[in-house]
């Protein structure tokens, strides 16, 4: 924990990057360049990145999922971790606080992670699974708009997210920052929905509290085709306002 906090100073540094902890144990993949050992502790990294990839395949719109759970966050080859002592239900609450996502497991239970944040909280997308939604739907876009010159099929849009991190209303389930699930609700945001004409006068406003993405749909993108491309989110949220 001090390394994140201090000599790395990597709390709060970006929501672009997250931490995990500790390191695993695997089999040792070639002797010839790691030694005799017939097992290793590496750095997760690319295990979590064999789940990313697995939870962002598992369905239509994968991305949105948060990696982390006994399901989604489970890690194939890993025999063991470099400490028991994230096997401690106290000593991965401690770590939470700091944007660190311990690897654990239980009896009866796989090996997984045990957490979806990113480096920074304060931040618009504190989770994994929200910000790399938002970089799937950018990347998307551009794929989609790129060599495009014909203006007609250009629209615009605007987004806006409150920058504050969002706490569950009265009466509904709390926040939990350890456990074997993800209940947390931070992931919610307030946003407009805005459509506009060609010259950017807003038409219809759709104001949404407390939403996030529950299906993303792309659909198929072809340059050399006339037709125009729909790609949908679908969003759920607590309260929706209709504009003028």
């Amino acid at each position: 924990m001090t390394y994140v906090t201090t000599t790395a100073a990597l709390e709060g540094a970006s929501e672009f990057g997250a931490i995990y902890w500790p390191r695993v144990k695997v089999l040792n993949p070639a002797k010839s360049v790691f030694g005799s050992s017939e097992q290793l502790f590496v750095p997760p990294s690319g295990i979590i990145a064999g789940v990313l990839s697995r939870t962002d395949s598992a369905r239509p719109g994968g991305v949105y999922d948060p990696p982390a759970g006994i399901d989604n966050g489970r890690m194939f080859g890993v025999l063991g971790f470099e400490t028991d002592e994230v096997l401690e239900e106290k000593k991965r609450d401690l770590v939470y606080p700091h944007r660190i996502n311990p690897l654990t497991t239980g009896p009866g239970l796989p090996r997984f992670i045990d957490g979806s944040r990113t480096l920074k909280g304060d931040g618009n997308f504190p989770f994994v699974a929200e910000r790399r939604g938002v970089i799937f739907i950018e990347r998307s876009l551009k794929q989609g708009m790129a060599g495009e010159r014909r203006p007609a099929l250009r629209c615009s849009s605007c987004r806006r997210c409150s920058s504050r991190s969002l706490c569950a209303a009265s009466g509904s389930s709390a926040s939990s920052s350890s456990g074997l699930g993800l209940t947390d609700v931070d992931y919610k945001r307030n946003l407009d929905i805005v459509q506009q004409d060609r010259d950017g006068t807003t038409l219809r406003r759709w104001t949404l509290t407390r939403a996030w993405p529950t299906k993303f749909v792309a659909g198929e993108w072809d340059n050399e085709a006339d037709e125009n491309v729909i790609e949908s989110v679908t969003l759920t949220c607590d309260f929706l306002e209709l504009g003028g």
